[in-house]
């Protein structure tokens, strides 16, 4: 969790909306989640420079843009730790499935829901005064991949330094990226995207700069792919 100082409070200052995403017209064939098949049209790729822990690379995510669905693969998207998962499909209501293979070959699947993505009022509204707090826009906007972002700096208890985040706002939801940092499950990303707190689900980070971590949106496009999953037996408790 980041630990904020407040920033001198202004008038908020959001990006352009991006247009609404249509579905294409493979996922009304391919998109089948009762029979363990997820279509994902599109992917965000971020170029990551990690160097507490001496990391830099890229981090692929497929998503769906109409229902906010995201599909994260092992070895593009996370790192982990302990467990050995193929792939991880999360949705923006907090549930999220994994996928393993074992040494033997047997493959399963289980879930968890994450109940911090769905927020009580009152912490929806504590989120937005956090942002309008902490958050001081500057004068620097852009527009990549047909999305607006508006660039903030974002200060610290710890120091002094005020760190650069850059803001776009999105026609889907971003919280099933942002959400994947509260799983029980031993898995994490190769830089944290833990903003759930003070971003609202239509948020995406498209660039964050610390003196220790950088990450940056690079691309944002049509990147078809369909996960087949009914090979993955449930294991419950």
């Amino acid at each position: 969790m980041l630990f904020l100082i407040p920033l001198l409070h202004q008038k908020q200052v959001f990006a352009q909306p991006a247009k609404k995403i249509p579905a294409d017209k493979q996922r009304s064939v391919q998109w089948k989640p009762e029979k363990g098949q997820y279509y994902f049209s599109h992917s965000l790729v971020f170029d990551f420079d990690n160097k507490t822990a001496r990391t830099k690379g890229k981090i692929r995510i497929y998503l769906d843009p109409v229902s906010g669905a995201m599909c994260f693969l092992k070895d593009s998207s996370f790192t982990q730790k302990g467990k050995s998962f193929d792939l991880i499909i999360g949705f923006p209501n907090g549930k999220y499935m994994f996928y393993k293979t074992d040494e033997a070959g047997k493959k399963t699947r289980t879930s968890e829901t994450v109940n911090e993505m769905k927020p009580d009022a009152e912490t929806v509204l504590q989120r937005k005064e956090d942002f309008a707090t902490y958050c001081l826009p500057t004068a620097n906007k852009r527009t990549e991949f047909g999305l607006e972002s508006i660039e903030y700096d974002l200060g610290y208890t710890t120091s002094d330094t005020k760190d650069k985040i850059w803001l776009a706002k999105t026609p889907f939801s971003i919280y099933a990226l942002y959400g994947l940092e509260f799983v029980e499950n031993a898995v994490s990303m190769p830089v944290s995207f833990d903003y759930m707190h003070l971003l609202d689900a239509d948020r995406l980070i498209t660039e964050f700069s610390s003196k220790d971590t950088s990450f940056k949106l690079i691309r944002f496009g049509r990147d078809p792919y369909t996960a087949i999953t009914k090979s993955y037996q449930e294991l419950k408790d």
